[in-house]
Order: C-alpha cells, then structure tokens, then sequence
C-alpha cells in the first residue's frame, strides 16, 4: 500500500498522506520517492490542474518529520549527502510546480514537514493545539537538509529565522502565524473546507503571497554586510555561551546561513546538503538520536499492566506551601486543574501564592500567557488553614518538611480525613514512602511523587512505588505527571529513590576534593567542561548545603560507610553557611555573582589529585552506584537511569546519559580506575560493584 492519495475537486488537486500502519506520518526515502515520482510528476504534467492542497489523514499530525531511524543508520558522509540531496530533489520538483501549491497543517508540523511545507506556495494551519510548528533538527545534532535552512531565512529574513533553526525552536499555530511561519488559520474543525476556499482564492489571485515589511533596523541588519556581520557575530556568542564546544550543529548552521542567506542557486542548496553531511555521522548526532528515541519511548511506556484506563485527576490538593508546594500548585493549575493549598502557618500560604503568581508573571512577560490566562490560572488555586477544600481532592501531595516523624503524622491525618478513592503521595526526596504508607488504613493508596525544583522547569517526576502500592494507583499517578508535561520513570522505594541516590555521592565526592585542596572554581569547571550544567560546589549551594547534608546523612545511614559525608560539608553547614540562600557557601553570592567564600578552609587533608582522576572520582562513582540500583531492582532498566539522570540533574544529553557515558567509555577501564581509587584513596567509597565487576569480566556493557 503506498502512502500518498489523490483526489480531485474542481480543478483542484489534492493530496493526502496517510502512512499506512501508523498514526504517525513521517517521511521516509520510500514515501518521498512515491510522491515525486508517482504524484508530482504526474500533477507538473497536467495542464488543467488549477492548484494543489497537500494535507494528512492523521487525526493530529501533519509529518512529524523525516524518519528518524533513517537519520540514526547514516554511517558515512557520503551517505548523508545523498539522503539530503534526494529529499532536496522532491521538493525543488513540489517548488517548480507552475500552479499555486497550499499545505494544510493539522497537527504537528515538524523538521522534513514543514521543509515540506516551506516548498509549497501557501501554509496554513488549524487553530488547535495539536498544531506544533518547527525546525528542531538541531535538537538532534544536525541542521535542516531538505532546504529548510535556505527556505525558512528566505521567508521570514534573518534575524527571525536564524535563532529559530539554531535553537530547533517548535512554535504553537498562533505564533506561527505571527511570526509569518504560517499564512491563515482556521479552526479545525472546518480547515479541509477553508483551505479549499482559500485556494480558490489563490487560483483567482484575489490572494497573493505576503511580501514581508521590515523596520528601518531589520533592514539595516539584514540588507548590508555590516548588519549581517553583526547578525552572525552575536549568533556565534550566544552559542558559544549556551552550546559551548559540545554541539557542532549550531556553529555548522551559522556558517551555512552566512555563506547562502540571499542566495537562491543550487549551488546554496547544494552547501546545505555539505554540512547537513558533516554532521550526520558525528558522535554527538548519534547520541541525541538515542536520547530522542528514549524520550519518546518514556511518554508512553506502561508502567503497569492494567487494561483498564484508570479515572483522570479532577482536583489536586497540596499540604504544606513551601517553594515545592507553591511550585507544585502552580505546575497543576497550568494544566486548568483547580488545586488546594493547606499549611499551619498563613504566611506561608501568601508565599505559595506569590511563587506561582511570579512563575506566571514570568511567562506573562515572555509572552506564553496573556494577562486574563494568568488571572484564570491563579483563580484555580485556593489556600486555607484548615482541611476544608480537600476532601473531595482525587489526589493529594505531601510536601512538608523533610522528616519522616512529621510526614507520617500527615499521612495518618489525611488517611483519616480524605475520602476512599483520593490518592495520598509524598514529594519527599529520600524517606521511604513504605514507612509513610504504613500509618495508614489504606497503604494501597500511597505512593512518592518527587518533582524536582524549580518544579515548572525540571521536566522529571520521580514516581515511588511503597510495598504497598496499588498498580491502580501507580497508573494514575504515571498518567497526572504526564498530563503535568513531565517525564516519568517509577523506581522501587529505597533510600533517595534513583536520582539524589546518584547525585550525593557525586556531591559529597566533590566535598572531599575540596579536602584534598582543590579549590571549588576549579571543581565546578572540570565537570562544567565535561558537560553538565552546574558544577557540584555551586549546587551544593543552590539546593541549600543544610538540605544537601540532611539527605545525605539519610544515604549515610543507609549504607553505611561507602556513604559516609565529608568533614568539610559539616563544618559548613555548623558555620551557617548554607549556601545561596543565607547569601554564603563555598561561594559568596551577590546577584548573580559569585566569589569563593574565604571563610571555607579546603586542604585539610591534602593530597595530589590530577583534575582527570578528579573527574573521574565524582563520575564513576555515580556509575558504580547506578549499577546497585540496577543490581538490587531499585530501577528496571539502563534507560531509566540514564532518562532519570538526564531530566532530573542534567547530565549532558550529548553523551546520551550516565550508562551510555559508561558503555562508550568502557567497563574494563572504568571498573580499573575505581580499584586504583579504592586501593589508594577509600576501599568503601570506590569498591566497583560486583554488577558492575560482572559486566566488565564479561565483556559486556549495561546496554546488551
């Protein structure tokens, strides 16, 4: 069955892709073959075609893009060459149609089809939400290769295309058109009649392409050398700021878009399909790639085997409103879910509200929500003293201090109070939700739900499932943290759960390179320089050094020795310095400035550390810890860990995750350097795992 369908109205052509097998269309070598051979050779060959629509069968999806598994088998550039220049070939044949040519967007429009889109005459789109519009081919490790990067400045001009592409920015259909993306919108339930109104007013020429107006310092930055130099000059700095030397595709992009903006030749076309070819085969590609694929797959992954479609979360209430319960509130009332907030102290709830008034100001101000939106938003969160408002919550969150004498008064308290089928779950970051479950009538009914903070922004929820946990209630739990935007792994319950069980012993390793001597700029800048986003000093003092200490004393207790907290973080902590938010750490914060604090005395038990072994100490160790989780089934899989590390601390996604890192670095080598670590600096802290011993003597790696 081929994947294209024609059909005639009045003279008018169109067009319908419907990949059969899947309710996803994406364009493969085989389905562009069959449309330019089979269909636009066909239409260019007709004199009495008057216009063409191109649209999708699929309920919410134009084409998603160019199928990704082809992009993942490139091995050579050669190979990435051709890929680019036949997909080139198809829609330069689509572009050189003598008749107008309109795509009917319906859905999400991404990478090769809105490069589909940008070939067509006319776009136009539903007003919908489903309507997603983009470039994101840098996302991936690459750039636009179906002339996408030579279309889109073309259509909108530099200074708006060249941040899109760069960033792999995916816009709604309400911004599309904004921006000039998109020609019309129409609401979706009539968009197949009015877009072929509109093409027949597109074959009547009472509607003509829109020639794009420019300001006087538009055109000052795009019409002479001097703007465009300065265009690409303040390009290269932001990547340089934001990618650093980690990703290629954005410093490949400038260089293209420098070479052909205002260029259109098929010498401009063929530049794109050069560096579209260096890319493709890079390490850092392939390793988004797989990222990309284990992103998707945990949208949808079952975490339970029902059959049965549990009820939705109706009503969310939240006791304690802290930064987490404010922030959490305001995460639930953005998905238009009315939430409760209940504390003992009336400040605390004015705080809540002012948390998630300021995380809305903010998307006010870059535009995300209009003003009446915001108001809306806000008026689904109510606050009270009492337990009034929560008894007919579907789910309830915990989010109080952390401490398990506490949570579990809570926990008792709300068991007594809320009704049979509320779900009751504990934000907490470490305590075991069993202990919790265990106070009340019905344990079936608890589970961990840990967001990470700043709740709106850390796309991981860490769901924990107790002994006691229901399946049922394991579902609608995996369900409301994916209808909240988030990505969700469930991990057994053990003490910090998957994630904080990794990053303190990272953490604390790095206190105890402090010990050693080094200082914590250089620190911060060994893991910086390897990837991540913060180094683990200046973490250590945004989390709060007398949070980070608490959880780890609890790991500590846990497991003993291997655990055991550096001197220096106590000694911190007894001075009082707390870190970001009492002002002083190991750094001294002003703003957005930081200087070492001279207060904190490293060195106290000096020995030579290369920075090479010192990044090492603070990674592998996490490896090894990783492979106990895998070993003692705290998480079911390679890819949770790493899904969980890289959305919930920010391991750099170019290397695919922490036990991909693993897998390419090598076991052998890494099981070696932690025995020379155990042998020469702590046996208890660095003694590989027998897992991780196993894997390596096999010759095996975490991913068969």
């Amino acid at each position: 069955m081929g994947s294209w369908f024609f059909e005639e109205k009045d003279k008018i052509g169109i067009l319908t892709l419907d990949k059969p097998g899947t309710d996803v269309n994406v364009l493969t070598t085989e389905s562009l073959t069959e449309f330019k051979d089979q269909h636009l050779a066909k239409i260019a060959a007709r004199i009495d075609l008057e216009a063409l629509m191109i649209r999708s069968a699929k309920s919410r999806i134009f084409v998603a893009g160019a199928d990704i598994n082809e992009i993942a088998g490139i091995t050579t550039e050669k190979d990435a060459f051709e890929k680019a220049e036949q997909g080139k070939a198809v829609f330069q044949k689509l572009e050189d149609l003598k008749i107008p040519t309109v795509c009917v967007i319906n859905g999400a429009c991404l990478g090769g089809g809105y490069e589909l889109a940008l070939a067509c005459t006319y776009r136009v789109a539903a007003f919908s939400d489903n309507v997603k519009i983009g470039l994101p081919e840098a996302n991936l490790g690459i750039l636009p290769g179906f002339g996408g990067s030579i279309r889109l400045p073309r259509l909108l001009g530099l200074t708006k295309a060249l941040p899109m592409i760069l960033a792999g920015r995916v816009v709604s259909a309400k911004d599309a058109l904004k921006v000039g993306m998109v020609d019309r919108l129409f609401p979706a339930g009539s968009l197949d009649a009015d877009a072929l109104a509109f093409t027949r007013q597109a074959v009547q020429k009472k509607i003509r392409p829109k020639k794009r107006t420019k300001d006087f310092m538009t055109g000052f930055l795009e019409d002479n050398p001097l703007g465009r130099s300065l265009v690409f000059s303040r390009a290269r700095e932001d990547v340089a700021q934001k990618a650093k030397h980690f990703y290629p595709a954005p410093y490949e992009i400038i260089k293209l878009i420098e070479k052909t903006y205002g260029r259109v030749s098929p010498r401009a076309y063929r530049l794109e399909s050069e560096h579209f070819a260096r890319l493709g085969t890079t390490g850092v590609s392939k390793n988004l790639i797989k990222l990309f694929f284990m992103s998707e797959k945990y949208k949808k992954v079952a975490w339970t085997k029902l059959a049965v479609k549990t009820p939705p979360v109706k009503k969310c209430g939240v006791i304690g409103a802290g930064v987490m319960g404010g922030g959490i509130a305001q995460l639930v009332s953005a998905k238009n879910i009315p939430v409760r907030v209940k504390d003992i102290n009336e400040g605390a709830l004015g705080g809540a509200l002012r948390e998630a008034q300021q995380i809305y100001q903010g998307a006010l101000k870059r535009r995300k929500i209009t003003g009446y939106e915001m108001a809306r938003k806000m008026n689904l969160i109510s606050v009270g003293l009492t337990p009034e408002g929560l008894q007919r919550c579907d789910v309830i969150i915990e989010a109080v201090v952390e401490d398990l004498g506490i949570k579990q008064k809570v926990f008792k308290d709300l068991d007594e109070r809320a009704s049979a089928g509320t779900i009751l779950a504990s934000n907490t970051s470490s305590l075991s939700v069993t202990k919790m479950a265990a106070v009340t009538q019905n344990p079936g009914r608890v589970i961990g739900l840990h967001f990470f903070n700043p709740v709106h922004r850390m796309p991981l929820v860490e769901i924990i499932r107790a002994e006691q946990t229901s399946e049922e209630t394991i579902d609608r739990m995996v369900q409301f943290a994916r209808l909240l935007g988030k990505t969700v792994i469930v991990v057994q319950d053990a003490p910090g759960f998957l994630v904080n069980r990794l990053l303190l012993p990272y953490m604390n390793e790095a206190a105890y390179l402090l010990e050693t001597g080094m200082g914590p700029e250089q620190i911060d800048r060994l893991v910086e320089n390897f990837g991540m986003p913060m180094g683990p000093v200046e973490l250590a003092d945004q989390v709060g050094i007398d949070v980070g200490v608490k959880v780890a004393h609890i790991l500590q207790d846990a497991f003993g020795a291997r655990m055991r907290v550096a001197d220096i973080l106590e000694d911190v902590k007894q001075k009082g310095l707390l870190g970001k938010k009492s002002g002083k750490g190991f750094y001294l914060h002003q703003g957005k400035k930081k200087t070492v604090n001279p207060e904190v005395k490293t060195g106290t038990h000096p020995a030579k550390v290369s920075e090479e072994d010192a990044l090492k100490r603070m990674i592998y160790i996490m490896i090894n810890e990783a492979a106990r989780c895998l070993e003692e089934g705290v998480v079911d899989s390679p890819e949770t860990v790493d899904m969980g590390m890289v959305m919930g601390t920010g391991f750099p996604p170019f290397r695919a995750g922490l036990l991909h890192y693993a897998d390419q670095t090598g076991l052998q080598n890494i099981v070696t350097d932690l025995e020379r670590f155990a042998a020469t600096v702590d046996r208890e802290r660095f003694q590989p795992s027998p897992y991780l011993l196993k894997l390596a003597k096999e010759n095996r790696k975490f991913y068969s």
